[in-house]
């Protein structure tokens, strides 16, 4: 008798023990298709999960955390996800052409949560999508957390427009290899987001507005057609990037026998100078790489990434761009700038024998000599940080340029857009090998 009750008592504990760690199983249809989560209005709502019967390729990505992350931890972890939503979402291809993004924190206080939501700028979201920020009120025990299964924190969950479980990870990097796949397997299917800019000119060049372009394929049919803005820029919506396309502009007084035109990025940086086809027409055929500029589809790994490719390759230098964030005509780090410094730090520490240039850049408005010595300043304000985190300032190298470097038309008092300002707002880290 006593062998069968701790027989059963030994079955009754693995059973209970096999419930605790089951997990969705990634391929399986998801057996819920709404969750009821409380919004930042404190009311009760419904989250609605694909189900296999709208035609629209809807991918929903579901984001659990918790507040026992520290808030750098939070931004950081979310602006990873939110850089690969923005790349593959609606501008990539018809496998991923729609995702929601969904941030759902597990915590019972809703006070805590707003502001963590406040601290995190999670509200604010950098996703061009759908995003909507939700609280899981009952905590470990919430439903919505049981039904998925949760059990670490981050975690996400990416349903598929099948309703079906497609992955689930706490890595953002495994997100973007499972989002390159699914762009892999749809490639016969490629969409993009086609956009560019037309300049006019050599040396000074100006924007071409109000100017007539077409989106030509195979050199002879044309299949779309737009007018640029006042700043040049103009865009072609959802192209199939899989035909073998030309971009031509439209022969008027302007263009004929007049100064060269170019074909740039809407940030200002040039892609190519048109030539004249045998028809004497502007034109210019993209190639796979003009379509992976034209479309942000270019790779954008982070500092991280790139640093391990060079650090495996015989190049003594590398130098990575990167947006450092500061408040408008100052210097002091914000957490945002902080999240990147801190993979810097990680490399610096991984290899002892690299010394680090820090050089800053700013655009052309303001004042030339103020503009430089901010730059100095910001540069200055990084290499403090990392001395502050222990690397040692012999290794560190300030330097600030101001707008000495302004790498598109914006010099001093040209007219131009923000993207185009932005593109010369940057820092580079400049990593050599000693």
């Amino acid at each position: 008798m006593k062998t069968i009750i701790l027989f059963a008592s030994i079955l009754l504990s693995f059973l209970a023990n096999a419930q605790k760690t089951e997990k969705l199983r990634v391929g399986e249809k998801i057996p819920f298709s709404r969750i009821v989560v409380l919004n930042q209005d404190k009311k009760s709502t419904n989250i609605d999960l694909p189900n296999a019967k709208s035609t629209v390729d809807r991918f929903v990505l579901v984001y659990f955390y918790s507040g026992e992350k520290s808030t750098k931890e939070l931004i950081a972890f979310n602006n990873d996800v939110e850089r690969i939503l923005n790349k593959y979402q609606n501008n990539s291809c018809k496998g991923a052409s729609d995702i929601e993004y969904v941030t759902i924190c597990i915590e019972k206080d809703y006070s805590k949560w707003q502001t963590i939501l406040t601290e995190t700028n999670y509200a604010k979201s950098k996703f061009t999508g759908k995003k909507t920020n939700y609280l899981a009120e009952g905590g470990s025990k919430d439903k919505t957390v049981t039904a998925f299964k949760v059990s670490k924190m981050p975690s996400l969950f990416l349903v598929n427009p099948k309703g079906r479980l497609y992955l689930e990870t706490d890595s953002f990097e495994v997100l973007e290899k499972t989002f390159q796949n699914i762009c892999k397997v749809n490639a016969a299917y490629s969409t993009a987001d086609i956009s560019g800019k037309l300049l006019l000119g050599d040396k000074a060049k100006s924007p071409l507005t109000e100017h007539q372009v077409y989106l030509v394929k195979g050199n002879t049919d044309t299949i779309n057609k737009t007018s640029t803005d006042g700043f040049g820029d103009f865009v072609f919506k959802q192209v199939d990037t899989t035909q073998n396309l030309s971009i031509r502009i439209e022969q008027n007084n302007t263009t004929k026998g007049g100064p060269k035109v170019y074909l740039a990025k809407q940030n200002g940086e040039i892609v190519s100078e048109f030539k004249k086809n045998a028809l004497g027409n502007f034109e210019y055929k993209l190639l796979a790489v003009d379509v992976a500029k034209l479309s942000e589809l270019e790779e954008d790994d982070d500092i991280t990434m790139k640093y391990k490719k060079f650090n495996s390759t015989a190049n003594k230098n590398l130098t990575v761009t990167e947006n450092i964030y500061y408040e408008s005509a100052k210097y002091n780090i914000l957490t945002e700038s902080e999240i990147v410094l801190d993979k810097v730090l990680v490399i610096l520490n991984a290899s002892p024998n690299v010394i680090l240039e820090v050089i800053s850049h700013t655009d052309s408005q303001g004042d030339d000599a103020s503009n430089l010595k901010l730059a100095e300043n910001r540069s200055n304000a990084v290499i403090d940080y990392l001395v502050s985190k222990g690397i040692n300032r012999s290794r560190l190298k300030a330097v600030g340029k101001g707008e000495l470097e302004i790498r598109n038309r914006c010099a001093n008092g040209v007219v131009c857009s923000d993207k185009e300002h932005e593109y010369n707002r940057r820092t580079e880290f400049k990593f050599i090998k000693n």
